[in-house]
């Protein structure tokens, strides 16, 4: 009787056939004559021959595959590559004694056709809305689109090209970037399109289950394996950054056995028989939900469940097309994962860079690369898959998944190397002024950011911890805590409003370096703010307001007033109030304050507080559209002061800095000036809006960004470079028929306009508040231009479209 054999189509690589060669199965290989990656030790197991399966299915290769089972009368047909999986499946059909083998595994390779039978289906956790969609298309209703979406080819695999699209822009974004490489990869491929699909966006965590399916159906699944995804470790993409197992579902078996009932009604639904299957969902707050199947393996699924189940998948394959039993795993798993990172932008690979921390790692086994020296890697998004493998090991899942994620926070291809050994900082939101300095490169930096904000230079020089709401540090606070155990942070800090308080309460969480939390406090609720002036010549009448009758009742005892959000910001919610009949309309939206009224001219302040040291960088002129809503129509930075009434705000602003205790970082301080009478308005800790940090740093050479981060960490800065003497920003209105390009360019014919910035799809509507303006036009005085034609200018009637500046 002969030996046991399998045949093996196209390519194998080490850690998938050796469950075959201890069970004494001889695996016959037809190897693929095309230059391939990732192939099996040939000492270990040689090709008994060799095809170009770029031809397809032939006559040969038929004649091939009979020959070898009239010799060896193998059993079962092995695939273990998405790319041999059509011609495995043509094979076996054109060979009576092998037609029961692979049958209806082309329902696998149409992403389109497997979303429909998945419809089909009895069983709700399999229902996913997906369409086929064109890239033109899409790009003609950008804002029509049912963000956020998935956007992935309908027949690629290994999750590549696949994004979460949160809007029009991140669209945009794909189309100029990922949908030509896209369209590079696939050419001169047979099977493979650039074919897209639109699918509903499921949150949650990924997860895999691996079966094998005898030829009369019956279904064999196995455990649960989990999976990291890039979008857990803070990027935009939904690569495999780590495989492990048990997962971490076990303790629920209730679950378990749903998340299994749906793998089998997925190979069901495809009608796959005689073959293997490898099932993807997702676990939602809902439960979980199919992403989708492939006819062979899952990647690394062989060797992960073999080293912590102790189960040879290989062999249960073989088996169960075989028409015979299958082996059982052992009851207690070691817990195994492997971890594969992607580096963040296409580069040549130029071996393991922290290999002494790698290997440091708690439950560390081995690690190994399917690359050499100088060949190119990248990420998923432009086409790569994976090249690089960090085994471990570890007594439970919980300290099993902590190793793998600390892989996530290490710089394995020196793609930091100037920043790795400089200070790690925490930036929570912001633009990418905030690390975008001249010596920032000394620094390396972890953002936490929403994904429809986050800057193609952000991908590139920071980490990213992506989240929906910055404000929300539950959502996040774990992943900042394992970043800092693994590379403690040097400091946190925030130049976005959402991410001022958060930032404070990690610092006093981490125990870094951080701003005053009272003080962010303080200036984010303007109620407290009121409290804080009380008993001081800056105190100004105000008290909480939730019914129009308290508001009636505030404005007969004090007189006109302001009626605005606790927490609000932008012109948002703002209204004069002169009479207290004017209160009849009034529509209160949570908590509200409300003040009295201070009459004068107003101001910005915008200042720098290093350590708790104070330093007054300039007074800001502000222009507003005037009562109910007061939103901002320019400002002129620096001011035109005398001394006396510049020195009467800087003191002012002084003393308010210390009555806060403020620590770290700018501050944009309002006030009002009438005569001799100051009154404050707000504070914020982080500097002013409408670009007046740019201003502030054109006209003082002060980077307050910069500045912040390199006193925090101790880092020198070049000495300041003053670019301008004065600038000046306006903003512009435009009625809905307005052209924008020859509006724009009017504004740049203006003197000393140096940028315009419209926003076209705003024309014509009210502008309430500031995220409702049209556009603005910046404009700079330089030493040696004459100061009064520059006021001239700034005054000039096209700038000043909203209504008379008050």
């Amino acid at each position: 009787m002969s030996a046991p054999a399998c045949l093996i189509i196209g390519n194998i690589r080490d850690g998938e056939y050796e469950g075959l060669l201890a069970e004494g199965i001889t695996p016959l290989l037809i190897a693929d004559s095309r230059k391939t990656s990732k192939i099996a030790d040939a000492s270990r197991i040689s090709p008994v021959a060799r095809y170009d399966f770029s031809k397809g299915l032939s006559a040969e290769l038929i004649a091939l595959t009979q020959r070898l089972l009239d010799e060896h009368r193998f059993t079962s047909v092995l695939n273990f590559r998405e790319g041999y999986v059509a011609i495995t499946a043509r094979l076996c059909a054109a060979l009576p004694a092998l037609a029961h083998l692979h049958r209806n595994v082309e329902n696998t390779l149409d992403k389109v056709l497997q979303r429909q039978r998945f419809q089909q289906s009895g069983n709700p956790d399999l229902h996913v809305l997906s369409r086929e969609v064109r890239i033109d298309e899409l790009l003609a209703r950008p804002t029509e689109l049912p963000y956020p979406f998935i956007l992935k080819p309908a027949n690629l695999y290994s999750s590549l090209f696949v994004r979460c699209l949160h809007n029009p822009q991140e669209l945009l974004d794909y189309a100029r970037h990922e949908w030509p490489a896209l369209q590079r990869y696939v050419a001169g491929k047979q099977r493979e399109t650039d074919q897209l699909l639109l699918e509903e966006f499921l949150q949650g965590s990924n997860h895999s289950i691996d079966c094998a399916i005898a030829a009369d159906g019956t279904i064999h699944s196995f455990p649960i394996v989990d999976v990291i995804a890039g979008v857990d470790i803070g990027r935009a993409d939904f690569h495999h950054f780590a495989r492990y197992t048990p997962s971490t579902l076990a303790a629920d078996t209730a679950l378990q056995a749903r998340c299994q009932r749906l793998a089998h009604d997925a190979v069901k639904a495809l009608e796959l028989a005689g073959t293997f299957a490898h099932v993807e969902f997702i676990l939602t707050a809902n439960g979980p939900r199919v992403l989708e199947v492939g006819a062979r393996p899952g990647g690394s699924r062989i060797h992960v469940i073999r080293q912590a189940w102790g189960l040879s998948l290989d062999v249960c394959y073989h088996r169960a097309l075989s028409a015979q039993t299958l082996p059982q795993p052992r009851q207690t798993p070691a817990p195994f994962g492997i971890a594969t990172p992607f580096a963040r932008a296409d580069r040549f690979y130029d071996g393991l860079h922290n290999a002494d921390r790698i290997t440091r790692l708690p439950g560390f086994q081995r690690w190994y690369a399917y690359v050499d020296p100088g060949d190119s890697i990248g990420p998923v998004s432009h086409g790569f898959q994976n090249y690089l493998y960090i085994e471990f090991k570890q007594p439970d899942t919980a300290s099993l998944r902590e190793s793998l994620l600390a892989v996530a926070d290490l710089d394995v291809y020196g793609e930091t190397s100037t920043a790795a050994s400089g200070k790690h900082v925490l930036l929570i939101g912001g633009r990418d002024s905030g690390l975008d300095w001249d010596t920032a490169r000394q620094l390396r930096f972890t953002l936490v950011q929403p994904p429809g904000e986050v800057s193609e230079y952000q991908r590139e020089h920071a980490t990213l911890v992506l989240t929906p709401d910055i404000a929300d540090l539950s959502a996040y606070s774990e992943t900042l805590e394992r970043l800092h155990r693994q590379r403690p942070f040097a400091a946190v800090v925030s130049f976005s409003e959402l991410g001022l308080l958060p930032a404070s309460q990690l610092g006093e969480r981490l125990g870094i370096t951080h701003n005053s939390l009272r003080s962010v406090e303080v200036s984010r609720d303007k109620l407290r703010f009121r409290q804080l002036l009380q008993g001081s010549r800056y105190e100004l009448p105000a008290a909480a307001v939730t019914r129009v009758e308290e508001v009636r009742a505030f404005v007969l005892r004090h007189g006109p007033a302001i009626v605005k959000p606790v927490n609000g910001s932008g012109s948002q919610g703002v209204y004069a109030i002169n009479q207290p009949e004017d209160a009849e309309h009034l529509q209160l939206q949570g908590d509200n304050l409300i003040e009295a009224f201070a009459g004068g001219d107003e101001y910005s302040v915008e200042s720098l507080s290093l350590d708790g040291r104070h330093q007054i960088l300039g007074i800001t002129r502000k222009h507003t559209s005037g009562a109910p809503g007061y939103v901002e129509t320019g400002h002129d930075f620096p001011a035109g002061l005398d001394n006396a009434t510049r020195v009467q705000i800087e003191e002012a602003v002084l003393w308010l800095l210390e009555r806060m205790g403020n620590r770290w970082g700018p501050a944009h301080t309002e006030v009002k000036l009438d005569g001799s009478r100051l009154q404050f308005i707000e504070t914020q800790t982080r500097f002013g809006g409408d670009q007046i940090w740019e201003m502030v740093w054109k006209t003082t050479g002060v980077h307050l960004a910069a500045s912040t981060l390199a006193a925090m960490t101790g880092i020198a800065l070049p000495a300041p470079e003053k670019h301008y003497v004065k600038m000046a920003i306006r903003y512009i209105e435009a009625d809905p028929a307005t052209d924008p390009q020859p509006l724009q360019a009017r504004l740049l014919e203006q003197p000393f306009a140096l940028r315009a910035s419209l926003n076209h799809d705003k024309f014509g509507r009210p502008i309430r508040r500031s995220a409702d303006r049209h556009g603005y036009v910046l404009l700079a005085c330089r030493e040696a231009d004459d100061p009064v034609l520059f006021n001239a200018a700034i005054s000039h009637p096209p700038f000043t479209t909203q209504g008379q500046a008050q």
